[in-house]
């Protein structure tokens, strides 16, 4: 277990975990206090899943690119567990919210919304590295909670604002699922791509 230790610790993991950790247990609190309802608001659910998102999508890449291409290392095995454990990092600590007064509901939804947008990030962080990582989800997601967005039979609205769809509306499930899949594929099999040496460079 020593090697994800040290794995875990180059990728920042610690403080990204204490970062998503926040971001989920304020909109949690915010929920809490201001309003009585006892289900956090899809749009705000999918708010926080966002940005718990890209807290862990700084985790993607470590310090040395080199190492994270060499070939002594099955890095797609890892780079999958990597994003496996990130989904369910994210999951665990939204399903934490059961045992309280206000809660993140539905679990398929919060679970379809996570993988979806953790698939959209690896994407990201596959083609454009993990500094950029948060791009497409941050962008995708603010269209999605924009007030004329709404839940809706039209099958072009359903995929453009998939994170605040119900629970169960196919198109936002496929989409959700070929997010998923692409970014696993992508970032497993390509990593993120190697940065000049100036920018991995430790500062003299």
């Amino acid at each position: 277990m020593r090697w994800l230790q040290l794995h875990l610790r180059a990728r920042r993991v610690p403080l990204a975990l204490g970062t998503a950790t926040a971001m989920i247990a304020l909109v949690w609190a915010m929920t809490l206090v201001y309003t009585d309802a006892t289900t956090v608001n899809v749009r705000t659910a999918s708010l926080a899943i966002m940005l718990a998102v890209v807290a862990l999508g700084t985790t993607l890449n470590g310090a040395d690119d080199a190492l994270d291409h060499t070939g002594s290392v099955n890095w797609p095995l890892r780079r999958a567990g990597h994003l496996l454990l990130a989904a369910t990092a994210i999951t665990a600590l939204l399903s934490l919210s059961a045992v309280t007064d206000v809660r993140y509901e539905p679990v398929s939804l919060t679970l379809r919304n996570t993988v979806g947008l953790l698939g959209l990030t690896a994407l990201g962080a596959a083609l454009f590295g993990a500094a950029l990582s948060w791009v497409a989800p941050l962008i995708w997601t603010l269209i999605a909670v924009l007030p004329f967005m709404e839940p809706s039979r039209d099958l072009r609205v359903q995929v453009a604002s998939w994170l605040i769809q119900p629970a169960g509306t196919t198109a936002a499930t496929v989409c959700a699922g070929i997010l998923a899949v692409t970014g696993l594929l992508a970032y497993a099999l390509r990593g993120c791509p190697v940065r000049p040496v100036s920018e991995t460079a430790p500062d003299r």
